[in-house]
């Protein structure tokens, strides 16, 4: 197996970013951070092949999105705004998935030390906060959709919190009192944040948060169904119930459907993100749309932008979103 930028950080015992700004002759970098590097490059004989060479004319044309996984359906539409953007600019998209798997995401962003990209567009990243920024230091790295927190790096997404507290509120205004949340375990920063809008509706009106109203899980419709049982279980029942996405709250009905619970009436649903099968599901389900397509786009446009910048735009870009109302609340 080749040798990789990740081999290079152990053996110097010095992070991933610091060989990246060793690499490219950054100047903050201690001269026995340098050396190690060196040495371990050296030894290792490790020769990415944009050693010596103008970086700036170096250009592939090329720009890698990096997707946790092909199974989220609404990533379709992101990558053709992309795409778009891209290929008005002479550019072409790359795509790679990283199975919600760091060291993968890393193994990835390799294709941005070696040259074989201009830059990359994380959708959901794994890596933190701290080492992104590291290594947007040194090269062209953009996020969409998941934003992290202290991250300086340019991202376009959503206001996730007030998307969340947009849909609960719209359960409030509907007199439903008793609002059931299924999340995940699994804590990106945009399912912590529609959590955050869950509390912050339930405290404007008055409503008291409670645990075992949460279920936390994962992003498959059977965790969904789980959800829904377990709220269900309870003595006193939810009347409306807020999923953090779509899959979750189609997992959640199949349990309602299968039990005879009224959609619509007995018991509200809302999801997030408007998927496909979001309006194909009978009853078809209200839920909060992103500008998938807009996100996509601008991601690219900004990113290129920076390519061509001696000075990267690091902005948070929020988009705004909708709500689609349907037959889940009644309308």
């Amino acid at each position: 197996m080749s040798v990789t930028i990740k081999d290079v950080a152990k053996a110097a015992n010095v992070s991933v970013a610091t060989v990246s700004r060793v690499l490219n002759k950054k100047s903050n970098v201690s001269d026995e951070a340098v050396d190690a590097v060196n040495n371990a490059v050296k030894s290792l004989g490790y020769s990415p092949n944009y050693l010596g060479r103008d970086l700036r004319k170096s250009e592939t044309r090329r720009i890698l999105a990096i997707i946790a996984s092909t199974e989220q359906s609404f990533y379709s539409e992101v990558l053709r705004g992309m795409e778009e953007a891209a290929q008005s600019k002479g550019y072409d998209v790359l795509i790679a998935t990283t199975r919600d798997d760091p060291d993968h995401e890393l193994h990835l962003l390799g294709m941005l030390f070696s040259r074989s990209v201009d830059g990359a567009v994380l959708l959901g990243p794994k890596l933190d906060a701290e080492t992104i920024s590291e290594l947007a230091e040194n090269h062209h790295i953009a996020m969409c959709l998941e934003r992290l927190e202290n991250c300086r790096v340019l991202t376009v997404t959503i206001d996730n919190v007030k998307a969340g507290r947009d849909a609960v509120n719209y359960l409030i205004n509907k007199g439903r009192r008793r609002i059931g949340l299924i999340t995940t375990k699994l804590r990106s920063q945009s399912s912590i944040d529609r959590e955050v809008g869950y509390r912050q509706a339930l405290e404007e009106h008055g409503i008291p948060y409670d645990e075992s109203l949460v279920y936390y899980g994962t992003y498959e419709a059977e965790s969904g169904t789980k959800g829904c049982a377990a709220l269900m279980s309870q003595e006193n029942k939810p009347d409306a119930i807020f999923a953090i996405s779509d899959m979750i709250a189609i997992g959640a009905m199949n349990y309602a459907l299968s039990t005879g619970i009224n959609i619509g009436k007995d018991v509200l649903f809302f999801g997030f993100d408007d998927i496909q099968y979001a309006h194909i599901f009978v009853p078809h389900l209200s839920t909060v749309s992103q500008p998938c397509f807009m996100q996509g786009k601008l991601v690219v446009e900004k990113l290129i932008e920076n390519m061509k910048s001696d000075e990267p735009d690091q902005s948070l870009y929020m988009l705004p979103h909708s709500l689609i109302l349907r037959e889940t609340t009644g309308d």
